[in-house]
């Protein structure tokens, strides 16, 4: 008799993580399952040879996510794992569309820091420039609908009022 990939307790665990916690990094996850970083990267390695999980290389991370999961959907997930962008999209959410100063004080990072993180989300084509004269506005290339929809799916795992808040405004 075959067994499951997902026989094993640990594996489960690892798994089980990912599916509520989709597109997390290796130390999240580690926080999440308290496993040691070799058992963890064994077990991991073991899921994504076997087609249970994959994994997205960008930059020096790498991010996990249950098999099922479309290649755009893994993109926008793993912007929003990240406080700083996923705040950004939310102001945008409720603005439609924002200036880089609006942006800045919403967020309230430095305008350099605001600017590379329009640029990574340019470059992924969630959003875009647009010149209204002297002024340039961003405003999403992506259908609204469809980040709303991640957002709502995996609300719980977000643990942010502002999530909350946004996911309340879109639900009502």
């Amino acid at each position: 008799m075959q067994k499951s990939v997902l026989d094993l307790d640990v594996r489960k665990k690892i798994f089980q993580t990912v599916e509520a916690f989709p597109g997390s990094h290796f130390r999240e996850i580690q926080r999440k399952t308290n496993l040691s970083t070799g058992s963890l990267q064994h077990h991991l390695n073991f899921l994504v040879r076997h087609g249970v999980l994959s994994e997205v290389k960008e930059n020096n991370k790498v991010r996990y996510f249950p098999k099922f999961f479309s290649s755009d959907d893994k993109v926008l997930l793993g912007l929003l794992r990240q406080r700083s962008i996923r705040n950004i999209l939310l102001f945008l959410l409720i603005k439609n569309k924002a200036n880089h100063k609006a942006i800045a004080q919403f967020v309230k990072l430095s305008p350099s820091t605001i600017s590379w993180h329009i640029k990574k989300l340019e470059e992924k084509g969630i959003i875009e420039r647009n010149q209204n004269g002297k002024k340039t506005y961003y405003g999403f290339v992506i259908a609204k609908e469809k980040l709303v929809h991640l957002l709502i799916m995996h609300r719980e795992s977000f643990i942010d009022k502002l999530v909350d808040n946004v996911c309340d405004m879109w639900l009502e």
